[in-house]
């Protein structure tokens, strides 16, 4: 049956057309033949229904003179190839024209003579064993009731038989000449319409495979013309709609792509349908071919799993914030939806996630904040609270003085607590950097000015401050909190460093195009498990030591942020029992001419 299928239009109807016409002219053939004998025969029969009256007549009346019979019957007295018998009514020949009839058998009950004693006349065909051929015969009865006789003329079939084989032979060879035309015009018209069928269905592949702006031609005939038309508007009518469909689904790739939450589309057996740019970058599969694969293939997190199972079996819309180990512990808010085909039926599930990790973070920093600033500013507050009271009982002037400078200390110590968190937040209003004015100074002017300011308080902690001079080319920064930031630093330092030590600061051209200002000391050190965290607000290493030193615990994040705004980093190296180095990492910019020549710089 595959074969068949497989065959060419021209081989089916071909074969098809060409049996049918071989059956019809062997039938036509056949028939032809058979009317043409019938025809012959006739002719032959109705001859001899005329000679066979005036041969009876030639003979002369029946009687009882049976030589008179037989000399009458002699063969020389008809036509050529005409045999005469005369037949009594018992069956006895008186008289035949080819044989003696005393030889000759008992024609009784002959078929034409048996019947023509019945009714008067018969014929018949058939082989005569006398004369070993076949004859057509005719016998008429005549003479009286009591004593007829038939007389029986006979042709021989072999003149006939030639003349009809040489007009089958006719008839044979214009079939034959029929049959072959009729394959000729069967081949070339279904060569012609294999043809046209081949090429439409080459048209009708062309635009399957997508080419929409091939046109197949147009063929004659009503049949062809329509067919021809239907399948190029049907190429056109593709092609718009296929033109919809791309702007559709470009549009809802561009949305998706440009969203900024993950988005991943899973069916109902949890594989990936589509993942749009966000998910792949979460989950590390940029350039992947992610599409019919399972989804725990590239990402093994039984939270997800759990989720994504129990969305598909619920096929509702569901929402939960989890934890993805698989992506270091990093929170997310996933929603799913259920996919929907166009029968409105769930053929899988959508999800949308939103990491939420740097929003628990600053919630958690937020809290933590609050609960520092609440106890760094209660501290203070209690003291002076508590020494004003005494203060309002009798106490001698020594007492109270004492007194009063315990209030005005962490009256100080507040008001730095407060200026800091105030700095802090200017640092990081979103146009601190646009509002940041800037001037070109040389990084030696900078430590210079550092080491002049911290020179009061080394000097009572009897520790000396080196600068060592490098970079040459001027940095263009905010001079004050440039000073700041490493003020802060280098209190810090002689806050942390035994009497007799050194400070070194320093600033050093890097290969980078920036300047690091570094402040090293030979302080105990700070241990790996708190370097990370040096930064964050009111942090503090040694709790108690910090405070007793009267630090506000906001030095380091200051320090952090001065160098974040002006586009820098901010490093710390250190070793436990060996000291720490602080390097503020500033980038080399040219000065400008205003203010707002300033602001344009710094947006390029």
């Amino acid at each position: 049956m595959l074969y068949g299928r497989n065959r060419s239009l021209l081989w089916q109807v071909g074969v098809v057309l060409v049996v049918l016409q071989l059956v019809l002219v062997v039938v036509v053939g056949w028939f032809l033949e058979a009317r043409i004998a019938s025809f012959f025969n006739q002719q032959r029969l109705d001859e001899l229904r005329s000679l066979a009256p005036w041969v009876a007549g030639s003979i002369g009346p029946a009687g009882d003179d049976t030589r008179a019979v037989q000399g009458l019957s002699s063969a020389d007295r008809w036509a050529d190839g005409l045999r005469v018998t005369v037949v009594d009514q018992d069956g006895v020949v008186i008289a035949d024209s080819e044989e003696d009839p005393a030889v000759m058998d008992n024609h009784r009950f002959r078929p034409e003579i048996d019947e023509a004693f019945k009714d008067g006349s018969a014929y018949a065909t058939r082989f005569s064993s006398t004369l070993q051929q076949e004859l057509i015969y005719y016998a008429l009865r005549r003479g009286p009731v009591d004593r007829p006789q038939v007389v029986r003329v006979a042709l021989p079939l072999t003149q006939l038989q030639q003349q009809l084989a040489g007009v089958s032979q006719t008839v044979v060879l214009v079939l034959c000449a029929y049959f072959l035309a009729t394959i000729g015009i069967i081949f070339f018209v279904s060569r012609w319409l294999s043809r046209s069928v081949r090429e439409l269905a080459d048209g009708a592949n062309r635009f399957a495979r997508g080419d929409l702006t091939h046109r197949v031609p147009v063929y004659p005939g009503r049949e062809f013309d329509l067919l021809s038309q239907s399948l190029n508007q049907m190429a056109e009518q593709l092609s718009q709609r296929l033109g919809q469909l791309r702007l559709q689904g470009s549009e809802l790739t561009s949305i998706l792509q440009s969203m900024s939450n993950g988005v991943i589309a899973l069916d109902l057996d949890c594989r990936i349908l589509s993942m749009n740019r966000v998910a792949q970058n979460m989950f590390e599969l940029i350039g992947r071919d992610t599409r019919g694969h399972l989804l725990q293939e590239f990402v093994r997190d039984p939270e997800l799993s759990r989720f994504v199972e129990t969305s598909i079996r619920q096929g509702e819309r569901r929402f939960e914030e989890i934890k993805l180990v698989s992506l270091g512990d990093r929170s997310m808010e996933i929603t799913s939806e259920p996919l929907l085909d166009v029968e409105d039926q769930v053929v899988g599930v959508v999800l949308v996630l939103n990491e939420v990790t740097l929003l628990r973070r600053l919630e958690s920093i937020r809290t933590d904040f609050a609960a520092n600033v609440s106890h760094e500013l209660r501290t203070p507050i209690m003291a002076i609270q508590g020494y004003a009271e005494l203060l309002t009982e009798d106490q001698d002037a020594s007492t109270r003085r004492d007194y009063a400078a315990v209030v005005l200390r962490n009256t100080m110590r507040l008001s730095a607590i407060i200026e800091d968190l105030l700095s802090l937040a200017r640092l990081e209003e979103p146009d601190s950097t646009q509002d940041l004015s800037r001037e070109s100074i040389a990084p030696l002017e900078i430590l210079e000015t550092v080491a002049s300011d911290c020179g009061d308080e080394a000097m009572q902690r009897g520790i000396s401050i080196e600068v060592r001079p490098g970079a040459a080319r001027e940095v263009f920064v905010n001079r004050q909190l440039v000073i700041q930031a490493i003020t802060n630093l280098v209190v810090n330092a002689l806050r942390y460093s035994e009497k007799g030590s050194s400070v070194e600061l320093a600033a050093q051209a890097t290969v980078r195009d920036c300047i690091d200002f570094t402040v090293r000391d030979t302080g105990p050190g700070i241990a790996p498990e708190h370097l990370h965290r040096l930064f964050e607000r009111f942090y503090r290493v040694d709790k108690g030591r910090s405070r007793e030193m009267g630090g506000t615990g906001l030095g380091l994040a200051i320090v952090k942020h001065v160098a974040q705004v002006h586009g820098g980093t901010v490093e710390v190296e250190s070793t436990v029992g060996q000291g720490s180095m602080f390097a503020i990492r500033l980038p080399l910019m040219e000065p400008v001419e205003s203010l707002g020549e300033s602001v344009d710089q710094l947006d390029r």
